[in-house]
C-alpha cells in the first residue's frame, strides 16, 4: 500500500504571515515528513497579490508549488510571475475567470513518482469576479483525459454553503478540496463517502493578533467609516500558522486521512 502526503497551507498574509511559514516549515519538515507542499500566496505581497520579490523569498523554503484567487490581481508588477518561466508550471490562478488574464487555472506536478493534478478555482456567492460557474467549470477540467494520480482543488470562496456543496459534487472525483479566503480555519475537516478529503477553510497564515491577519484597529475604523478602505498589516507580534497534512492511499485512489495542523510562531 503506498500513502502521499501533502501539507498545504491556507492564505499568506504579507511578510509576517511569510516569515512564519519559513520558520514553522523548518520544523513541520521534520515532524511530517510531507512530500509535496503547497500554499496560497493571493495575499503574499502586503497583502494584495504577489511579486517576485515576495515568491523568491518564500519558494528558500522548499514549497513546491502556489494557489491564489481573486486578489492576486491587485499587484500588477506580481501578475507577470504567471507566465515567468521560473512559476509558471507551479503558480496557478483560478481556473474559471472569464476575463483574459495570464497563467493557467492548473498545472500537474510530479513528486516522488506520483502526478498531482493543482486547480484553483472561485467561488461565485458574494465575490465581485466575473467567473464561470466552478461546478460546471470542474466537469470540464476532469473530463479531460489526463495522465495523473490525484486531484486537489483549492476552492478559493466566500460561502461556506457554497464550498461545502461543491465538496459533495465532486466527492469520488477530486483527492481532496481544501477551502481557502476566508482566513478564518474550520474545525470541519472530514473525508467524504466518495473518498474525497474536505474542509472549509484552511485559515490563514498571519498575525494572530489581527482582523482576518490585517491590523485590527485599521480594520475596526473601516468599519465604522466606510470611506476608509485601506487595512494595514501588522509587522511584529504571534503568528498563526493554519496548514493541512493530507495522506492519500495512491492504491485505493482515496484520502487516508485529514489533519489540522496549527501553530503559533513568535514573532
Amino acid at each position: 500500500m503506498t500513502f502521499f502526503k501533502i501539507l498545504f497551507f491556507g492564505d499568506i498574509i504579507g511578510a509576517i504571515g511569510r516569515d512564519g511559514v519559513i520558520r514553522a516549515l523548518q520544523e513541520l519538515r521534520m515532524e511530517l515528513s510531507p512530500d509535496l507542499i503547497i500554499a496560497n500566496v493571493e495575499n503574499l505581497s502586503h497583502g494584495r497579490g504577489i511579486s517576485v520579490k515576495s515568491l523568491l523569498e518564500l519558494d528558500t523554503s522548499g514549497i513546491d508549488a502556489y494557489t491564489s484567487g481573486n486578489h492576486v490581481w491587485e499587484n500588477t508588477q506580481g501578475v507577470t510571475c504567471f507566465d515567468d518561466p521560473r512559476w509558471k508550471d507551479r503558480l496557478v490562478r483560478p481556473g474559471n475567470i472569464i476575463s483574459g488574464r495570464p497563467g493557467r487555472g492548473s498545472t500537474i506536478i510530479k513528486k516522488c513518482g506520483v502526478r498531482v493534478l493543482i486547480i484553483n478555482l472561485l467561488g461565485q456567492i458574494f465575490m465581485k469576479d466575473e467567473v464561470m460557474n466552478p461546478f460546471k467549470a470542474i466537469d470540464g477540467i476532469l473530463r479531460d483525459p489526463m495522465d495523473v494520480d490525484l486531484a486537489l482543488i483549492d476552492l478559493h470562496a466566500e460561502a461556506t454553503s457554497e464550498k461545502e456543496a461543491f465538496g459533495h459534487y465532486v466527492d469520488g472525483r477530486a483527492a481532496a478540496v481544501f477551502g481557502t479566503h476566508t482566513h478564518v480555519p474550520t474545525a470541519d475537516q472530514k473525508i467524504l463517502p466518495g473518498g474525497t478529503a474536505y474542509v472549509t477553510d484552511i485559515g490563514r497564515n498571519g498575525a494572530m493578533d489581527s482582523v482576518i491577519g490585517f491590523e485590527k484597529n485599521s480594520a475596526v475604523t473601516a468599519f465604522l467609516d466606510p470611506s476608509t478602505k485601506s487595512y494595514g498589516l501588522p509587522k511584529h507580534g504571534k503568528i498563526e500558522i493554519n496548514a493541512i497534512l493530507l495522506t492519500i492511499n495512491i492504491d485505493a485512489k482515496r484520502a487516508a486521512s485529514i489533519d489540522r495542523i496549527r501553530k503559533i510562531v513568535d514573532g
